[in-house]
């Protein structure tokens, strides 16, 4: 009888162990971290707020040696047009071509990484230092960068002739 007892509760254990195997708990956890990340739009009482009093605007580029500097309010709100109402589909495969922050009276109130090519289209907006929002771009907003992006290369290539 002990015997009996014995063997079903060592077969009871083998099969809760099994059930709480951590490297199938480590599977599901790795198939959910690559979930495509979503996130809404931008609050439009955010933009609002930069509308009426950010004082500066500096967007840095990672691959051209270049960067945009704003300090009045109509060159910064001419910027925050390009900031479309709708929240995108994030592709995970694009990386960001820079960065850019908003500042009222020499604070940074608001940042996103900017985003352009194929399929990449929109800014990611941060909240305590991780992304929190996402909007495409305006057509304005696409037409901007894609300029400021072939005029690099324009001079890039014209130096060297």
């Amino acid at each position: 009888m002990i015997g009996k007892t014995l063997c079903s509760l060592c077969l009871c254990l083998f099969l809760f162990a099994c059930g709480g195997d951590s490297s199938n708990s480590g599977a599901t956890t790795a198939t959910t971290s690559t979930q495509v990340p979503e996130y809404p739009p931008i609050p439009v009482e955010k933009l609002e707020y930069l509308f009426d009093n950010a004082t500066y605007m500096d967007a840095t580029f990672y691959q051209v040696p270049i960067s945009i500097n704003q300090n009045t309010l109509d060159q910064i709100r001419s910027s925050l047009v390009l900031v479309g109402a709708e929240a995108p589909k994030i592709n995970p495969a694009c990386k960001p071509i820079g960065h850019l922050w908003y500042q009222v009276n020499g604070v940074n109130v608001e940042e996103a990484d900017i985003y352009l090519g194929d399929q990449c289209t929109y800014y990611v907006w941060y909240e305590n230092g991780q992304p929190a929002y996402a909007n495409g771009l305006t057509a304005e907003g696409l037409e901007f960068y894609y300029n400021i992006m072939r005029s690099v290369q324009e001079q890039a290539g014209g130096g060297g002739q």
